[in-house]
């Protein structure tokens, strides 16, 4: 038998065991790579599924305001990686929590700001000079208004102007006592609509108080300036005991009709 022969023979059979020992030895590394893969699957598990039969929960707040619970750990049976994921879920519920405290004290502190900006504009709204303007501007248009009424002209020039005076100061009470700052709108209805009425019921008691033209002229700067001084004890008097029913009416209006 030549060399080549005896070659080739021993490739024929060789080749038969080789495949066999390479099929042998690949099934037992495919049994390895299953096997493996199966312990893998297992602590896939371990870190979603077997999580939830845990008795340590955290309960989060979802986006939507839904709750939410998130993978639950077996303290006793904690992997290096499951104790860093249970770590960052503490951190989170941490953060959460103080960040709901904090939002609830910076919502109080809004409020507070929100009081004291109110208290300010009402503190510059009542101020002297500003007020002492508004009322001034109160007086001129419901003067204005009582000069154009056809039922006004019973009235003397002084009347008038007592009768605006008197309306301006109810204004002032008004606002006062009610601690309001009027949009535009307010005011000219309360000009309008609920001072003339006033002012006549003054004028008709000015000419039961008022004995004279001086008395008149004391009486408007009464109104004015709210200064009793001026005032003789029996006129004093004598306007508080008419003037009464005149406040008491518009005050029932206003507070009835929640200007």
């Amino acid at each position: 038998m030549s060399k080549s022969k005896a070659f080739s023979t021993l490739v024929l059979l060789l080749v038969p065991v080789i495949l066999v020992a390479l099929g042998v030895g690949g099934y037992f590394a495919y049994q390895r790579i299953d096997a493996q893969h199966k312990r893998n699957e297992k602590e896939l598990e371990r870190f979603g599924y077997e999580m939830v039969a845990s008795s340590t929960s955290f309960e989060t707040t979802g986006e939507l305001g839904a709750k939410q619970l998130p993978p639950t750990f077996d303290e006793n049976k904690l992997t290096p990686t499951q104790k860093v994921i249970k770590s960052l879920i503490n951190d989170k519920e941490q953060l959460i929590t103080e960040t709901q405290v904090l939002k609830s004290e910076i919502e109080k502190l809004q409020a507070q700001i929100n009081e004291l900006e109110d208290y300010k504009r009402l503190n510059e709204h009542f101020a002297p000079d500003r007020l002492e303007d508004e009322l001034k501007s109160v007086e001129r248009q419901l003067k204005a208004f009582l000069i154009r009424s056809p039922d006004a002209e019973r009235f003397t020039t002084l009347q008038i102007e007592i009768m605006a005076a008197a309306g301006a100061a109810e204004y002032k009470a008004y606002i006062t006592r009610n601690r309001l700052m009027l949009s535009e709108d307010k005011k000219q209805t309360l000009i309008s609509d609920y001072l003339p009425g006033y002012a006549f019921c003054v004028g008709d008691a000015v000419e039961v108080a008022a004995n004279s033209a001086s008395e008149e002229r004391r009486l408007a700067t009464f109104f004015r300036t709210d200064d009793t001084s001026d005032l003789p004890q029996a006129l004093y008097q004598d306007l508080s005991m008419v003037l009464e029913p005149c406040q008491l009416s518009v005050r029932q209006r206003l507070e009835e009709d929640e200007l």
